[in-house]
C-alpha cells in the first residue's frame, strides 16, 4: 500500500465541487456504499439488535437533510454534487456522511472503542501547539481513505476524508484545525450530521466562530471535538446531540478518548459497559505519552500515535478480532500552518507532511 492518500482539490461552486469529488472518486465511493449498508445489517443482526436494513439506514439519514439544510445549505448542495458526480442517489451520499451518527442513534450496544485526541498547548506564546487524532474504523473504509483540499471558499482547507464525506477532519489557512473522537450519547436523532460541522468549522477565521459551528445547532449524535488556532488556543467539546461540555488543557497537554469526561454528561453515555475500560485504558496511556515527555510538541504525539499498549484495542490499531484500524494519522500545527498524516496504522507507514498547501508533501520519518 502506499504511504501517501490521493489528495484532490477542488474549487468553484458548491454543486460544481461535489461533482468534481463524486467523478474522481466514483470507484471508491460506488465500492464503498454496497459494502457500508451490509455491513451495518450484518453487525446489527450478529448483536441481536434492530435490524438495520439499507432501507431504515436511508430512513433514519434522512431525518437528517433538513437539518443540514438549515446549518449549510450550500454543503447540501456539495453533497448533492458528489451523489450526481458519483452516478449515485443523494439520499445514500447523505446516510455515508451520517456513518457515525447512525452507528450511534441506533445501535449503542456494538459500538467499538474508536478515535483517540492528542492537545499540546505551548504555554509561551502558542507557536507550537499542536492537536492530533488516529482515526479508527471498521476496515471496510480503509480504499476509500483520501485528502481534499477545498480552495476559493473562503479560508482554503486541507483535510482528511472517506470518499463520499464532506470531511472529517483538517486544517484551514486561517490556522483553525480539527480533530474528532465519537461518542455515544443517549439523545441522538434528527439533527446535523457531523462531517456537515467539520466543514462549518474549517470555513471559519477566529476559534470563536469554530466553536458556534460546533455547538449552535442540533446534531444527529454526540462528538468529541478538538479546536486549535494560530495563537494556540485549544478547546475540546464534548457534544451530545443537544448539550456539550467545553474544557481547554490549561495546565498542560491532555488526551480524549471515546468516554465523556464531564461528570454532568456522563449520564447521557450510552456506549457499551464491556466497551468503555478499552476507552478509559485508551485515555490514560495517551494522557501518560504526553505528561512524561519534558517538551511535548507535534513530533511527540506523531510517537505516541503509535502506542501499542492494550492491544488490539490500543491507540495504533490493526485489524486483530474485529476491532477495527487505524485508518489515518492525523497530526495539526496550526499556527506554522503544517498538517501530517499517515495512512493506516502509524507504525507502518511514514508520515507526510503539508504546508499549506503544497500539494506535494514530504516523507518525514
Amino acid at each position: 500500500m502506499s504511504n501517501g492518500f490521493p489528495l484532490l482539490e477542488v474549487s468553484g461552486s458548491p454543486l460544481s465541487r461535489g461533482q468534481a469529488h463524486g467523478e474522481v472518486f466514483r470507484e471508491e465511493i460506488r465500492a464503498l456504499l454496497p459494502v457500508y449498508f451490509d455491513h451495518l445489517e450484518r453487525l446489527s443482526r450478529d448483536h441481536r439488535v434492530p435490524v438495520l436494513s439499507k432501507t431504515r439506514v436511508l430512513e433514519i439519514s434522512g431525518t437528517y437533510a433538513e437539518p443540514a439544510a438549515a446549518y449549510a445549505v450550500d454543503l447540501l448542495e456539495e453533497a448533492r454534487g458528489i451523489a450526481t458526480g458519483a452516478g449515485v442517489p443523494i439520499e445514500e451520499i447523505i446516510a455515508l456522511n451520517g456513518f457515525l451518527d447512525i452507528f450511534d442513534y441506533l445501535s449503542p450496544n456494538f459500538i467499538g472503542a474508536g478515535c483517540t485526541t492528542f492537545m499540546v498547548p505551548d504555554m509561551e506564546g502558542g507557536a507550537r501547539a499542536a492537536i492530533g487524532q488516529n482515526y479508527d474504523l471498521v476496515e471496510i473504509f480503509q480504499p476509500a481513505a483520501v485528502l481534499l483540499r477545498i480552495t476559493g471558499a473562503g479560508p482554503d482547507a486541507l483535510m482528511y476524508t472517506t470518499a463520499g464525506m464532506l470531511g472529517c477532519a483538517g486544517l484551514n489557512s486561517e490556522g483553525i484545525g480539527v480533530v474528532i473522537n465519537n461518542l455515544v450519547p443517549g439523545d441522538a436523532g434528527p439533527g446535523v450530521p457531523y462531517p456537515f460541522v467539520i466543514r462549518r468549522i474549517l470555513a471559519s477565521v477566529q476559534i470563536g466562530d469554530a466553536i458556534d459551528a460546533a455547538v449552535s445547532s442540533r446534531r444527529a449524535s454526540g462528538m468529541n471535538y478538538v479546536l486549535c488556532d494560530r495563537h494556540g488556543e485549544i478547546y475540546n467539546l464534548e457534544t451530545t446531540a443537544d448539550d456539550y461540555e467545553a474544557t481547554s488543557p490549561f495546565d498542560g497537554p491532555m488526551a480524549h478518548s471515546n468516554h465523556y469526561l464531564a461528570d454532568r454528561l456522563r449520564p447521557l453515555e450510552r456506549r457499551a459497559h464491556d466497551q468503555r475500560g478499552q476507552s478509559l485504558a485508551r485515555w490514560g496511556r495517551a494522557t501518560r505519552l504526553l505528561r512524561r515527555s519534558a517538551d511535548p510538541n507535534a513530533d511527540t504525539i506523531r510517537s505516541a500515535l503509535s502506542d501499542h499498549v492494550n492491544s488490539p484495542v490500543s491507540i495504533c490499531r490493526h485489524s486483530v478480532n474485529g476491532c477495527g484500524q487505524t485508518i489515518c494519522g492525523i497530526v495539526l500545527e496550526p499556527s506554522n500552518g503544517r498538517a501530517w498524516f499517515a495512512r493506516g496504522p502509524c507504525c507502518e507507514h511514514a508520515w507526510q507532511e503539508y504546508r499549506l498547501f503544497e500539494t506535494a508533501g514530504r516523507q518525514v520519518a
